[in-house]
């Protein structure tokens, strides 16, 4: 049997600005016709770390061991990006990490891995831009690199039609 495996190059990385939030103060996401496809990475990389605390007690031993606490953080990495100064989305990044509002660096993600297609995964987060920097090298493309700070995600879900 032949192994099973996907190709990273289908990938497509949507976002949107959160402009909107709800009475809780939670932030909503946007609608469909605000989401832009980023073509200029190189790779991402999305993740989810499920927080732990120690028990000590009787019933272990004595021993430490590790169990869930309930939390989960998300992790998000576009590595370096080439910088083009028309990229909707580096733009939407670069706005967000300038931006001096409580709320102004948040922009929602949807990453395709298998890309654009109804029924296909989707991971949605919402993810603050904390950190933008550019460098222009001598020889070689502009990049960018952002430090994203996961605030809610990854949610798995599939695409709609």
């Amino acid at each position: 049997m032949a192994p099973k495996y996907r190709f990273g190059k289908n990938t497509v990385l949507t976002a949107a600005p959160v402009i909107a939030f709800a009475a809780d103060g939670s932030a909503t996401k946007p609608g469909a016709a605000a989401f832009k496809v980023l073509c200029l990475h190189q790779e991402v990389s999305v993740g989810l770390e499920n927080g732990t605390m120690d028990i000590e007690n009787f019933c272990t031993g004595g021993r430490t061991v590790s169990v869930r606490d309930g939390t989960q953080s998300g992790t998000m990495d576009l590595g370096n990006t080439t910088w083009v100064e028309d990229d909707d989305v580096l733009k939407m990044f670069e706005d967000a990490a300038f931006s001096k509002t409580e709320t102004g660096g948040y922009v929602w993600i949807q990453v395709c891995p298998l890309g654009i297609g109804s029924g296909k995964p989707v991971y949605d987060l919402l993810i603050d831009v904390r950190t933008w920097k550019i460098t222009s090298p001598a020889k070689g493309a502009i990049t960018v690199e952002h430090d994203l700070s996961v605030l809610e995600g990854p949610t798995r879900g599939t695409q709609a039609a």
